[in-house]
């Protein structure tokens, strides 16, 4: 009985990890993190996941952050995922739609794919990435643009 109760509590402890949310962006904070209100008012920040937007204060900080706004501010999303950062903010794919809004941000050259230890942690989005450099767009409109 003890060994049942213990594999279904780490059974609902897995699966509540990655709990997909839906809400309304509320609040687009920077080119890879916005705030979703759920219903119920909860209010959760999400940092997009697997991607890099420069900081607000560095060239294309704040464009990425216009474009980011202009396609979710105030939308009906979905966020799949479900991780915490060290910050606290849910780690998640935001989804307008079928859109996958992380992978739009690259393929716009308004962030990079991220790598952990030089390697994409997700394929697809470094391919993104590739097309948006040799397209000279975004980020990689400047000469001299690196990772």
């Amino acid at each position: 009985m003890k060994r049942k109760f213990c594999s279904l509590v780490l059974f609902v402890v897995a699966f509540s990890a990655s709990a997909d949310i839906s809400g309304r962006i509320v609040r687009v904070l920077d080119g890879d993190t916005v705030e979703v209100l759920e219903p119920g008012s909860r209010l959760t920040r999400i940092r997009l996941a697997s991607i890099d937007a420069p900081e607000k204060s560095q060239p294309f900080g704040q464009r990425s952050r216009q474009e980011l706004s202009s396609m979710v501010a105030q939308r009906n999303v979905t966020v799949t995922g479900g991780d915490k950062d060290r910050y606290g903010r849910m780690l998640g794919t935001v989804w307008l739609g079928v859109t996958d809004v992380n992978a739009e941000q690259i393929r716009k050259g308004l962030a990079w794919a991220y790598r952990y230890h030089g390697k994409p942690v997700r394929p697809d989005y470094a391919v993104l990435e590739a097309e948006a450099r040799r397209q000279s767009v975004g980020l990689w409109s400047e000469p001299g643009q690196t990772d």
